[in-house]
């Protein structure tokens, strides 16, 4: 677990960076784009160097909206970071809100939708959460 920690933060580090150097330079559709297929691209060699039977379409079978709605989501994600950036966000800002007010979305949907129990660290962690959303958006 500890690499793959290690995997999500530094590439997160360096996709806000690099989405911040982008966000002045032209369109946030035409970026997104080249990302995306460049991805696709990295994604279809492993695909290709780690799995020895490719079912392609399998994802599809089951159930078919995940890639769809998760395809949607992600450019939401890249779309709003870049517009954000472009109109002169504060990277350590942006990243920051974002992702505690994911945090405390996500924490409304798991003990909705999930069931998941409230305990008091839980709870500590959403006050924290949203005392620093206060500290940082003045």
């Amino acid at each position: 677990m500890v690499y793959s920690v290690l995997l999500t933060v530094l590439s997160s580090a360096g996709y806000h960076f690099m989405l911040k150097q982008t966000s002045m330079k032209g369109s946030p559709v035409l970026v997104l784009f080249w990302s995306y297929l460049l991805a696709a691209i990295v994604c279809l060699a492993v695909l290709l160097l780690k799995d020895d039977e490719i079912k392609v379409f399998s994802v599809f079978k089951d159930k078919s909206w995940i890639p769809m709605i998760l395809a949607l989501t992600l450019v939401g994600i890249e779309f709003g970071y870049i517009m954000s950036y472009k109109s002169g966000g504060n990277v350590g800002q942006v990243s920051m809100i974002t992702q505690m007010v994911s945090l405390v979305v996500m924490f409304t949907i798991g003990y909705i939708v999930m069931k998941e129990p409230i305990t008091f660290k839980k709870g500590f962690g959403i006050a924290s959460a949203l005392f620093s959303f206060h500290l940082l958006s003045r």
